[in-house]
């Protein structure tokens, strides 16, 4: 099963979690009419009817609508405040959780360990680098929240790091991005969404159950001791329908999440070729426990690598399979000895300076690879590539700790800084022309940080030895770093990146993916850009949008005109798109190429696809690929929330 095929699996659980929401809140409807029938009953005649005949007599359709609009307005305003309070994403469910984000430039050993095993894989994997928040739990857990790949985030226990080995480690945060790629993150917290109203109608009874004590007891027999019951009722009656809304909300979880842990663990498994790590540190769960304590622990239980909530129906509602079950699925031949976790002793390697010829050796070898690998024809197929996409193994990842280490160690230490992540992003849109470049430099005099402008001047220095393929790896280890920016810093962040890009009148297509990437992604991070709502299933609704992109990917690969339209009629023929027809050079310019994202952005998974296979056609239409063409093909993917991992 490729990328796209799990994003609809996902989206198909989605319906079937609309559907089981639908039935829960018909049967509270149903609950919540019994209690009203049964206050009204009583304030007529002074004694509880516990007869459906009784109360039949009292049933209205005018009540039983008034009721069940209260309680379907009441669900829905519930679920619509929790979606609006998560509509930051990953980020979130981490600080509910009260998880503190680990800051890049943390020279804490363990973090340290933990981040750099993030960043491989999401290098590897072709996703911006995740925030990671760290939550004080002694248990061994660890989650993923978000609504895309690229807005994604990675929570984890100072339990799982102080007890787990880098493998083990690995094999948990492997597990995660699992969860990243098979779109189970946005189901996760659509059904946080969807329970908390559900849970609001317990919560309100049991509100109301505390004002009683406050209400002054009336004379026994009057009206207002009639009115204080009748309260009383309904209250008790609200508590009751909520916590019947929990045990539905439980048996929803387990039904949506239980076997979703077998495939991740399979696919932890698969991405680090090593069933070792990822059964070791199950087993030390075992041995340890995974039960976080904080109070909000259990709206996200579906949704943890491990049980993070203990339940007296937990045999019933488990939201994840049986320990022992998931680890023989890794290791048949267990002995069914759980480990006893010992904090490992630390894996640090001295740091030892590069020397300059060492810089070049590895930059020699990484180019070999990468030519190696991209220019052969025939090394890769479109479907190959296709079937890339949210992917891990472990080639890419060693294929990813070898980029980072050749990008040189000052930009690789600016980036992990959110002062030096601005000037990592300024040095690479600073221009080799001279008039271009002075005009620059007075935009950066004018507008930024004069730290800063410092510091973008000794990094442009440093950009002379950074391998063009290790571009775009440069920019996704900056994300995390730019992301701790206040909104004024972004603000001015923002501006300056416009406004350098602006200099020479002109976007080339280096400063467009920057633009694009950079800009777009933080954007909807700081609140300014709304995420893309998907909504078309025709590729006739993109027509023109499509053939822009198509065309700008066929003279970037391939620049005589006769090659670049023979790509896009093999690339439209790929994916039966006949009527498609390549825009003439001259037209293509930034706006329209903006505009053109914007709306294949909300194309359906399968029309993605789709698109993806026509860019992969055009650019391998003689079998290799440029890094300019990758580089392009991977930025307009990772807009489409289709990460494509370095093509080797």
């Amino acid at each position: 099963m490729n990328f796209f095929e799990a994003q609809q699996r996902a989206r198909r659980r989605t319906f079937w979690l609309v559907l089981l929401f639908l039935l829960a809140v018909a049967g509270l409807i149903v609950l919540a009419n019994i209690v009203v029938l049964s206050a009204i009953a009583f304030s007529d005649s002074g004694m509880l009817v516990a007869s459906f005949g009784q109360l039949q007599q009292y049933f209205r359709w005018q009540t039983f609508t008034i009721v069940a609009l209260l309680i379907i307005l009441f669900i829905v305003l519930g679920s619509l405040y929790k979606m609006l309070s998560l509509s930051h994403g990953g980020a979130s469910v981490a600080e509910m959780l009260g998880g503190r984000r680990v800051p890049r430039s943390t020279r804490e050993l363990s973090e340290r360990r933990m981040l750099n095993v993030v960043e491989e894989m999401a290098i590897a994997s072709g996703i911006s680098v995740p925030q990671v928040y760290l939550m004080e739990e002694i248990g061994i857990n660890a989650f993923a929240a978000g609504t895309s790949p690229n807005n994604a985030v990675i929570g984890i226990t100072t339990g799982a790091l102080k007890h787990l080995k880098r493998d083990e480690l690995q094999g948990v945060i492997a597990h995660e991005f699992s969860h990243i790629f098979n779109g189970d993150m946005r189901l996760n917290i659509r059904l946080m969404s969807v329970l908390h109203g559900i849970l609001l109608l317990g919560l309100t009874g049991q509100y109301m159950l505390r004002m009683m004590r406050f209400m002054r007891s009336p004379r026994s027999g009057s009206k207002g001791g009639q009115a204080i019951l009748v309260v009383f009722m309904i209250g008790l009656g609200l508590y009751f329908i909520g916590y019947v809304g929990f045990f539905f909300g439980q048996w929803i979880k387990s039904l949506v999440s239980r076997q979703r842990e077998y495939l991740a663990d399979a696919s932890a498994v698969r991405y680090t070729r090593d069933q070792f790590g990822i059964a070791n540190a199950l087993k030390k769960i075992g041995g340890m426990g995974s039960v976080l304590i904080n109070p909000a622990a259990a709206e996200y239980s579906h949704a943890y690598f491990s049980k993070g909530v203990e339940g007296a129906l937990e045999f019933v509602f488990a939201t994840h399979p049986p320990l022992d079950k998931r680890i023989r699925s890794i290791e048949p031949n267990w002995d069914g000895n759980y480990l006893s976790p010992k904090i490992p002793k630390p894996e640090s390697k001295p740091k030892v300076k590069q020397s300059k010829d060492d810089q070049q050796d590895k930059q020699a070898i990484l180019t070999n690879i990468i030519l190696a690998g991209t220019m052969a024809r025939g090394v890769l197929s479109t479907e190959e590539i296709i079937n890339k996409i949210g992917t891990l193994n472990e080639e890419q990842i060693a294929l990813a700790q070898t980029i980072i280490d050749v990008i040189p160690q000052g930009l690789r230490d600016a980036a992990s800084d959110p002062f030096g992540a601005r000037a990592v992003i300024y040095s690479l849109l600073l221009d080799w022309r001279v008039t271009v470049s002075f005009a620059q430099q007075d935009i950066l005099e004018q507008l930024a940080d004069p730290a800063v402008v410092k510091l973008t001047q000794e990094l442009a220095d440093e950009q002379k030895n950074l391998p063009e393929h290790a571009g775009l790896p440069l920019i996704e280890l900056t994300m995390p770093a730019l992301e701790e920016l206040s909104s004024k810093q972004y603000q001015q962040f923002r501006s300056v990146v416009q406004t350098l890009i602006s200099a020479d009148k002109k976007v080339n297509l280096k400063e467009w993916v920057i633009q694009r990437l950079v800009i777009q992604q933080l954007d909807q991070y700081f609140g300014l850009r709304k995420p893309a709502r998907e909504k078309y299933s025709l590729m006739g609704a993109v027509k023109l949008s499509a053939e822009t992109i198509l065309s700008l990917i066929a003279y970037t690969e391939h620049p005589e005109e006769v090659y670049a339209q023979q790509a896009f009629d093999e690339a439209k023929k790929a994916i039966g798109a006949t009527a498609f027809k390549i825009v003439p050079k001259d037209e293509i310019n930034l706006a329209r190429l903006n505009d053109a994202i914007d709306e294949l952005e909300k194309l359906k998974p399968p029309l993605k696809q789709r698109i993806i296979k026509a860019l992969v056609t055009c650019i391998m239409l003689d079998g290799k690929a440029s890094i300019t063409g990758q580089e392009l093909l991977r930025a307009v993917a990772s807009c489409l929330d289709c990460p494509i991992p370095p093509l080797i």
